[in-house]
């Protein structure tokens, strides 16, 4: 597990420095009015810093002694599918819906939290998301028959 995640660091530290690279080619403006490579610039020095704290923790922690089993796959395999329906049903069933039930699949399935946790995280997104997108951003995203 440390050799896998050595290696997922270095790829996240190549990607990281390739992006900034290219991005510091665009105007990167200000805070207050930023230019085409504000953004991708920012989000490559985020994903630098998250790839070193990776390296680090790979670097100084012990191998695990038991190993993955097909479980996290399957769980894996489970995500990708209902994130594929998602995007097929985003526009039929609306982004708040798909959205709910989204992150509740993903609180009772892949780590499986008590109903109540699970449906009170699954509006509070579902809700704040829309609130924050669709309102105070106001991004068009699909309202859905709801």
């Amino acid at each position: 597990m440390v050799r896998r995640d050595v290696v997922v660091a270095a790829l996240a530290l190549v990607f990281s420095v390739t992006a900034a690279y290219e991005s510091a080619k665009l105007p990167l403006g200000t805070i207050h009015k930023p230019g085409e490579g504000f953004f991708p610039f920012w989000i490559s020095a985020v994903l630098f810093l998250l790839g070193l704290c990776l390296l680090f923790q790979a670097l100084t922690s012990r191998p695990s002694a038991d190993r993955e089993g097909s479980g996290r796959v399957a769980k894996v395999e489970a995500l990708l599918v209902v994130l594929t329906a998602y995007t097929f049903l985003l526009d039929p069933l609306g982004y708040p819906l798909c959205t709910f039930l989204l992150v509740l699949f993903m609180l009772r399935a892949t780590d499986p939290q008590p109903w109540t946790v699970a449906l009170s995280m699954a509006a509070i997104t579902a809700v704040g998301s829309y609130v924050v997108f669709a309102i105070w951003l106001s991004v068009p995203l699909p309202r859905g028959p709801l």
